[in-house]
Order: C-alpha cells, then sequence, then structure tokens
C-alpha cells in the first residue's frame, strides 16, 4: 500500500481570505488561529483579510502556519495522519510542529522571530525573487553565474521546484538582468509576491535580530519526531527516528540548521523525488493554494494528490481518504 505524506504550504502561497470558512465552522480550526493570534498580539483573522497586511513578511509567516496547523490538527481529528512529511520553506517549520518536534506555542515565538529577521534582511538588502519555467536547471545555474562573473551582482537559483521551474533570487539589479536574458531566450518569468531575495545571501543580515534568532533557538525544547521529515537543504529524510538519535542531537542540529534554511536554495523537486522513491504514492496538500500539487503532478509519475484548503476541499478529501 502507498505511503502517505503531508505537504505544508509556505510564504506566498497567501491570499485574502483563507481560512475564513474553515474558521466559521470547525472550532478545532478557530482554537488555534485565535490561540496562535492572542500569542502573537496580532489579529490574524484581520490580517487575513487584508492583502497589504498579509504582504508583510512577518504577518504572512504567522497566518501561512496558523492556517496549515489548524488544517493539519483537522484532518489528525479524522485519524487522518501521514507516513512522512515535507514543507516547502515556511512549511518545513510548519512540518516540525506537526511531527511534534517543537510544540505549537514555541514554533509561533520561532516563527515571529524568523519573520523579522527575514523582514530585517529584507529591508537591509532589497532584492527579487522570479519563477523561471520551462528552462532546465543547468540553464538557470549557467545565467546566474554569469551575472555573477560578469557584474559581481548577486543572484542565484533559490527555489529547484519541479522539472522545468527554478526560482531565482538576488538583489533586484541581478535579477532583472536574469529576466531579460531569459526572456531574450523566450523562456517566460514570473514576478514572486514576496518581500525581498528568500533562500539566497541576503538573508543573512548581520543584525541583532539573527543573533538573537540563535539564541533563541537554543532555549527551546526539542522532542523526537512522530513521522519521517524530508529536509528542504538536502532533499533527504533528517535522520531523527533510529537508534543514534537523541535530544541532543536534534536540539544541536535544528540550531544549525533553521537559520541556514532561510539562506539556502529548497530543494523540493529532490524531496519530492526522494519521498515517492521511498514509496510515498499518496500526498496531501495542507494550507492556502494548490501551488505544491502541481510540483508534484510534475516530478512524481503515477502519484495522488489531494489539496486541502477550505471546507469544500477539506470534506471532500475526508470522504475520499476514509
Amino acid at each position: 500500500m502507498d505511503k502517505q505524506a503531508f505537504l505544508f504550504t509556505g510564504q506566498g502561497a497567501q491570499f485574502a481570505g483563507m481560512g475564513k470558512d474553515l474558521y466559521d465552522k470547525y472550532n478545532t480550526f478557530k482554537n488555534i488561529f485565535d490561540e496562535a493570534g492572542e500569542h502573537l498580539k496580532i489579529n490574524l483573522t484581520d490580517v487575513c483579510s487584508d492583502n497589504l497586511e498579509l504582504a508583510k513578511t512577518h504577518n504572512a509567516q504567522a497566518a501561512i502556519f496558523a492556517m496549515s496547523y489548524g488544517i493539519f490538527k483537522l484532518l489528525e481529528e479524522h485519524d487522518i495522519t501521514p507516513d512522512c512529511a515535507a514543507g516547502f520553506s515556511l512549511g518545513e517549520i510548519t512540518s516540525l510542529a506537526a511531527s511534534g518536534i517543537l510544540n505549537f506555542k514555541d514554533t509561533l515565538d520561532l516563527i515571529r522571530l524568523r519573520g523579522e529577521v527575514m523582514q530585517d534582511a529584507c529591508e537591509t538588502f532589497p532584492g527579487l525573487m522570479y519563477s523561471v519555467i520551462g528552462a532546465d536547471d543547468k540553464l538557470v545555474e549557467e545565467v546566474c553565474e554569469s551575472i555573477l562573473l560578469k557584474t559581481k551582482n548577486y543572484v542565484i537559483p533559490a527555489n529547484y521546484n519541479c522539472p522545468g521551474q527554478v526560482v531565482i533570487s538576488g538583489d533586484a539589479e541581478a535579477v532583472e538582468e536574469a529576466v531579460k536574458i531569459f526572456a531574450d531566450k523566450k523562456i517566460r518569468t514570473v514576478k514572486l509576491n514576496v518581500a525581498g531575495a528568500f533562500h539566497s545571501e541576503l538573508m543573512k543580515c548581520n543584525s541583532h535580530k539573527q543573533f538573537q534568532f540563535k539564541e533563541f533557538l537554543g532555549t527551546l525544547n526539542y522532542n523526537l519526531p512522530k513521522f519521517d521529515l524530508y529536509s528542504n537543504l538536502i532533499g533527504e529524510k533528517f535522520v531523527f527516528r533510529n537508534e543514534h538519535s537523541s535530544l541532543n542531537n536534534i536540539k544541536s542540529f535544528m540550531i544549525d540548521y533553521i537559520p541556514k534554511q532561510m539562506s539556502n536554495p529548497v530543494r523540493f523537486r529532490t524531496e519530492l523525488e526522494n519521498m515517492s522513491y521511498n514509496g510515498c504514492g499518496l500526498f496531501i496538500e495542507i494550507g492556502a493554494g494548490k501551488v505544491l500539487s502541481g510540483f508534484v503532478k510534475r516530478t512524481c509519475e503515477n502519484a495522488k494528490f489531494v489539496n486541502v484548503q477550505d471546507v469544500e476541499t477539506f470534506e471532500t478529501a475526508i470522504k475520499s481518504l476514509l
């Protein structure tokens, strides 16, 4: 029987009105949303109704996490649980909470500080991200390298999403130069709705906030995960569920890993390929939008996928999965 994988959405998938019908209908979801907003001292229902507020990194990350985690708990109530999980960028932090490595309130604090660090980096080193559609990985890498060598301006492949789709990230001048080169080659690009150059060196702002962030990670309690997790950085399973794992190992690993995760490429295509190779045939996308389901469709031949983002898709998923 095929294994079941949960995929948690990341920043950029947010939209005004997300989660409202789930909030109105299900107390479990409402309680999580309210608890998250109260803990973070923001009104998440107001944030989720306003595209301008959702454009702010710290707001977007809190709202996306609360929505995804709330849906996860609704599925869990119906005894729908994964054999393994992965998340895209911010979604990887959601996967840590869902697996039990981090508790809910610690994760909220982590996401708040992570969002502040990233927003600070965006304001200090402004940048852009574009999705490159229809080019192979090697060509995208060569274009980025040529710009760096020729101009010293910074642009890299930041997200390896699926075959034929790579996201570039870097300073505005370099990214726009890359976009022009792709246009000359008749390759389509799409600007992403994000605040800066995520998953690039521009996220390594030498600020007091970053120092605080690493110190904060050392204060958290970490637990063994309930299911396997796959890593954005290497595209393979975290080795946390064997006889050699310990809570100290997990803690030291996460203190190093989580800051790196913000400033290094996301190898989501490799994650999907490895999950499929290891027996995952059903992928359940949890959170706003259907982007990750599209990645599955284009990466994993014959895989089935389900998206859960509102009352209709939740109720359809419950019927089909049970």
